[in-house]
């Protein structure tokens, strides 16, 4: 028999199914980091590792690894030549590389025209019209990640600076900000010397639990993140009616109920995870009615 690997791999881990040809699931593994861009032989181990327990989970063997066929959709893989680098320790006989934003949009969506923004700590948005993907975002929090956990909170630093510096008003939200820094505006400009955005976002909680309470400067931080992300999404969705719209990451129930009629109107709850995209999208390259595939990377 004939089996397919889809591989979700992200900063925060790695995710594999495996699957018969026709894309029933057979078993999943999990495992560690598969960011491309940040090392790339610890996602071959974790590729690896998370496909031998879907293996295990499914009950057979890993030499079949060998002779599967592999979807990988991996964070970084259109950046730099961490795809290159990853492909050549493959285990598996054919194999295609594609981003994360590919895979969970399929995985959302299945295959319809529409779109997917995925925001959390930081943001990516992709969407397909016909045969065309288009993808915005993903570039990192100093350049892009619009609306993310990341931003919300480094605009919140840079207010509470603002307001300190008297150029506007403080509010609650800048208060409280500064006190955790025991009022000391130093301290704020050595805290995001060396912070990441991990580091940004932990303040993104008090962003909209203050708007919520209406902190003018939390309303003003969230109301700039709602037109990004809305300018973005009217970027990449066409016109064509009966679009959907998936919102994932762990602030896309609250930008939910945020975002205009338009957009409520197109949303959906996916139809399935980005390791369950892989599969779908296997299935298609490797499937019966393919007859294989060369492989690829791109």
């Amino acid at each position: 028999m004939a089996y397919l690997i889809g591989i979700d791999g992200g900063g925060t881990g790695c995710r594999a199914v495996i699957s018969d040809a026709r894309g029933r699931v057979l078993g999943r593994g999990k495992a560690g980091s598969a960011n491309i861009m940040t090392d790339c032989s610890e996602a071959v181990v974790n590729i690896i590792a998370s496909s031998k327990r879907a293996c295990a989970e499914a009950g057979l063997p890993e030499a079949i690894l060998a002779e599967a066929s592999a979807y990988l959709g991996l964070a970084g893989a259109d950046i730099g030549d961490g795809a290159k680098l990853v492909s050549v320790q493959l285990p598996f006989s054919q194999y295609h590389i594609a981003t994360d934003t590919a895979i969970s949009l399929q995985g959302a969506i299945g295959d319809s025209d529409g779109a997917v923004a995925i925001i959390g700590t930081g943001s990516v948005f992709v969407s397909r019209s016909g045969d065309v993907l288009r993808k915005a975002g993903g570039w990192g929090f100093m350049i892009g990640d619009l609306g993310s956990g990341a931003q919300l909170g480094r605009s919140l630093l840079q207010e509470t600076l603002i307001a300190f510096d008297g150029i506007r008003s403080a509010s609650e939200l800048t208060l409280e900000v500064l006190a955790k820094f025991d009022n000391n505006p130093r301290a704020i400009v050595e805290y995001v010397h060396t912070a990441k955005p991990g580091d940004f976002g932990k303040f993104a909680p008090m962003v909209f639990e203050f708007a919520n309470a209406g902190d003018r400067t939390a309303k003003k931080i969230t109301a700039s993140a709602v037109i990004d992300i809305e300018e973005t999404l009217g970027a990449l969705l066409s016109n064509k009616e009966n679009q959907r719209l998936c919102m994932l990451g762990g602030l896309a129930q609250i930008y939910k109920s945020a975002l205009s009629q338009r957009y409520r109107d197109m949303m959906i709850d996916p139809l399935g995870d980005a390791a369950t995209g892989a599969i779908s999208l296997a299935v298609k390259m490797f499937g019966p009615a393919c007859g294989g595939a060369n492989v690829s990377t791109n």
